[in-house]
């Protein structure tokens, strides 16, 4: 026993342990990019290929396991084509370069906080009159690509443009925009998104919600979306949706996002968002009529949410 330990600690460096964690974290991530699209189903059919190979082997299936073994030649092409949209977010999310301009910020922050109470203020009246609309708020992720679909505009961001490019009827007011709260400008409008690949969701979910859920499950934007039907106000963030906000919670979700904040700082004079700390509180309805969130849409239950 004493000379297996010595033999396994011989053969067993720091640097296999290294090994083993990122190989593990690596897996890990790619089964959280994976799940809940498309792209789940086949990774559960891959990986059964996988395991009826040595089966196959042991069970004297030559027919068979001279096809998985082709099926495993070409696997890497396959899941190349297959999972091109988890890949292709997966290594937007490894490249990112814009961690460290955040670090920055800090002397645009009254600037930042003043655009976000114009988009509050333009999703609230939008949300009296019932007025559809679709913005994304990109973090660090880049959406050029998205960009590219609609219509440069690159002005500054205020409550009477935004209103004005949702109002029904105007050449943009269907399509997405695209806000980018570090310059402070509205990029682009009149947008395409793709839709969300999930199946799960409510069936009655229309197109502007599933296009606010897919284009946060590519990337790390937040979306903001304004019920043509209903008026409700929701947010979409990593997949999740999230309905029933008022105001004043958007301003806060928003500060928190796109805010940097000194918790070393006591002083209750910085930002006029200090009141509202837990955006955890808006998972759950403020009243019966508003449902609850993450887990409505995670599992599909019904709902009178609309386009």
């Amino acid at each position: 026993m004493d000379n297996f330990f010595i033999t396994l600690r011989s053969q067993f460096s720091f640097s296999n342990v290294i090994e083993i964690l990122v190989i593990t974290f690596l897996i890990y991530k790619i089964l959280m990019w994976i799940r809940g699209t498309q792209a789940e189903q086949v990774a559960k059919g891959l990986i059964i290929v996988l395991v009826l190979i040595p089966l196959s082997s042991w069970l004297g299936f030559t027919t068979l396991n001279y096809i998985l073994n082709i099926v495993v030649t070409w696997a890497v092409i396959l899941i190349v084509v297959v999972f091109q949209p988890e890949l292709r977010s997966a290594l937007e999310q490894l490249g990112n370069n814009k961690l460290f301009d955040r670090m920055f910020r800090s002397s645009g922050e009254r600037k930042i906080y003043s655009n976000i109470q114009e988009i509050a203020k333009a999703a609230a009246d939008m949300s009296e009159v019932r007025m559809g609309a679709l913005m994304v708020f990109p973090v660090n992720t880049g959406l050029k690509d998205i960009e590219a679909t609609g219509i440069k505009l690159n002005a500054d961001i205020s409550t009477e443009l935004i209103e004005n490019i949702f109002t029904p009827n105007r050449p943009l007011h269907d399509g997405a925009v695209i806000i980018d709260l570090w310059s402070g400008k509205v990029k682009t409008a009149g947008c395409l998104l793709p839709l969300t690949d999930r199946k799960t969701l409510n069936s009655s979910l229309g197109t502007r919600h599933r296009a606010g859920i897919g284009i946060s499950e590519k990337s790390d934007a937040v979306v903001l979306i304004v019920s043509e039907e209903t008026g409700t106000i929701s947010m979409a963030e990593k997949g999740v949706l999230r309905r029933g906000f008022s105001e004043d919670e958007l301003v806060d979700l928003l500060a928190e996002r796109f805010i940097t904040i000194d918790e070393d700082d006591d002083s209750e004079d910085d930002l006029p968002y200090d009141e509202y700390e837990n955006i955890n509180d808006y998972d759950e309805p403020a009243d019966e009529k508003e449902m609850s969130t993450t887990e409505t849409f995670a599992n599909g239950e019904s709902s009178d949410e609309e386009k």
